[in-house]
C-alpha cells in the first residue's frame, strides 16, 4: 500500500443540488462543464493533480499545502471575473476547503482521515470562500496568504476539534475578492468558450435524433440499401439543425414582443451560444432595466459580426432613460464604427437631462452628453 503526504483540496458549486432540481440535464451538463473549464487549468497552473469528480465538486491534490491555498485564492478570483461578464443564469459560486495529511493512494484515488477532514472543512465554507485546516497553516508559507482564524470547529466523523482558518479577502472590494496576484501567477489562461461547450450538448441532440430517425427508417423501408439510409439520417440532421436555427429566434422575438421576462430568459437559456444569444441576453437585460450590462452585451455580439446588436445600442443611445444613453455611448466609443459618429454627435448636442445636466448629473453619475462627447473622441483617436 503505498501512502504520500499531499495537500488535498475540494471545490463544490455551491446550491448545485438546488440548481440540478430546476434545470434539465442538458443545463446541468452544461453548468459541470463550465465549472471544470473554470478551475482545472487554474489547478494544472499549480501542478494540482484531479483525482476524481462527484456532481458538482471537484477532488485534486498538491505536493505543496502553499500551492494550494494559493490556487484555491486563484479559483475564486477567476471565477468571481467570469461571473461579473455573463448574465445570472451562466453565473456559478464554489467554495474551497483545503487540508493536509498522509494519504492512501489506490488506483489514482486517495483515501485516509485527512481526506474526510477536507470534505468536511468544505461544508463549513460559504461561496465564494476559501476554508483549510491548521495542519495547513503549519506546513504552508505564510508569507504569501494572510488568514483569519475562524477557531476549532467539531467535525462530523472526526474525533476531536479541527481549528480552521480563512483565506482574508482583499480590502478593496473593487478588486478581485483575493487581490488577483495567485491568479497573475497562474500565468496565461484558456479562455473559456461556451460555443464549444454548447456545441457538445448540440451534437448529442443530432446523434440522438439521427438514431433514432435511423431506427425509424429501417423499420418502415426495410428493403433500403445502408447506404441510402445514412444519406436519409444525415438529412434528416440537416433539417433538425436548420429548424432549430430557425425556431429559437422566432420564439424569443415572440416573448419580447409580450414583454414576458420569464419566456425570454427561458428561450435564451436554450439558445447555441454565440453572437446571436449574446444579442438576445442583451434583450434580456434591456427589459430587465440593466442598462449597462445590455450594452455590453451588444457591444460583444457587435463585435463577432452580429450587425442588429450595433442597431441596437444606435437606438438605445437615441432614446431610454439616461442609463441607457450612457452605456450605449460607452459601448459604441468602445466599437470606434464611424457608423455611430452622426448619433454620438447628436447626443452631445442635446441637452436630454434637462435640470440634471451639468455638476449634479455628473454626481448623480448619469450625463449621456458627456459619454456622447467621450466616444466621438474615442472614434476620432481611432486609427
Amino acid at each position: 500500500m503505498r501512502t504520500s503526504n499531499l495537500a488535498i483540496v475540494f471545490t463544490d458549486i455551491v446550491g448545485y443540488a438546488d440548481r440540478l432540481s430546476r434545470q434539465t440535464y442538458e443545463q446541468s451538463q452544461r453548468m459541470l462543464r463550465l465549472h471544470e473549464a473554470l478551475v482545472l487549468p487554474v489547478f494544472r497552473a499549480y501542478r494540482g493533480r484531479r483525482v476524481k469528480s462527484i456532481g458538482g465538486t471537484l477532488l485534486v491534490t498538491f505536493e505543496s499545502p502553499t500551492d494550494a491555498v494559493l490556487c484555491a485564492s486563484a479559483v475564486q478570483d477567476r471565477i468571481w471575473e467570469w461571473n461579473k461578464g455573463v448574465p445570472e443564469w451562466d453565473r456559478i459560486k464554489v467554495r474551497v476547503g483545503v487540508n493536509v495529511g498522509e494519504v492512501r493512494l489506490e488506483k489514482g484515488d486517495v483515501f485516509g482521515e485527512p481526506v474526510n477532514i477536507a470534505a468536511r472543512v468544505l461544508g463549513l465554507a460559504d461561496a465564494g470562500e476559501v476554508l483549510f485546516t491548521e495542519a495547513i497553516w503549519l506546513s504552508m508559507n505564510r508569507n504569501e496568504i494572510e488568514a483569519d482564524d475562524g477557531g476549532y470547529q467539531e467535525l462530523k466523523g472526526v474525533p476531536e476539534p479541527v481549528r480552521v482558518f480563512r483565506v482574508k479577502p482583499d480590502s478593496d472590494i473593487s478588486l478581485r475578492p483575493y487581490g488577483g496576484k495567485a491568479l497573475q501567477r497562474a500565468g496565461k489562461l484558456p479562455k473559456v468558450d461556451l460555443t464549444r461547450l454548447t456545441s457538445a450538448e448540440v451534437r448529442g441532440h443530432l446523434r440522438a435524433a439521427a438514431e433514432s430517425a435511423g431506427g425509424h427508417i429501417a423499420e418502415a423501408f426495410p428493403w433500403i440499401t445502408e447506404q441510402a439510409r445514412i444519406l436519409a439520417i444525415a438529412g434528416v440532421c440537416a433539417m433538425l439543425a436548420v429548424a432549430a436555427a430557425l425556431i429559437a429566434p422566432a420564439a424569443v422575438e415572440r416573448a419580447l414582443a409580450r414583454r414576458d421576462v420569464g419566456a425570454v430568459s427561458r428561450e435564451v437559456q436554450g439558445m447555441r451560444a454565440g453572437p446571436r444569444r449574446t444579442y438576445y441576453e442583451g434583450r434580456l437585460q434591456e427589459e430587465r432595466k440593466e442598462y449597462e450590462g445590455a450594452a455590453r452585451s451588444f457591444e460583444t455580439a457587435a463585435r463577432a459580426g452580429e450587425r442588429r446588436a450595433f442597431e441596437r445600442l444606435l437606438e438605445m443611445a437615441q432614446s431610454g432613460p439616461c442609463e441607457a444613453r450612457v452605456g450605449a455611448a460607452r459601448a459604441l466609443g468602445r466599437l470606434g464604427d464611424q457608423d455611430a459618429v452622426k448619433v454620438l454627435e447628436s447626443m452631445e448636442k442635446e441637452a436630454r437631462e434637462g435640470p440634471q445636466q451639468g455638476l449634479l448629473a455628473h454626481v448623480m453619475g448619469c450625463n449621456s452628453r458627456v459619454a456622447a462627447h467621450d466616444a466621438l473622441e474615442q472614434i476620432r483617436g481611432a486609427p
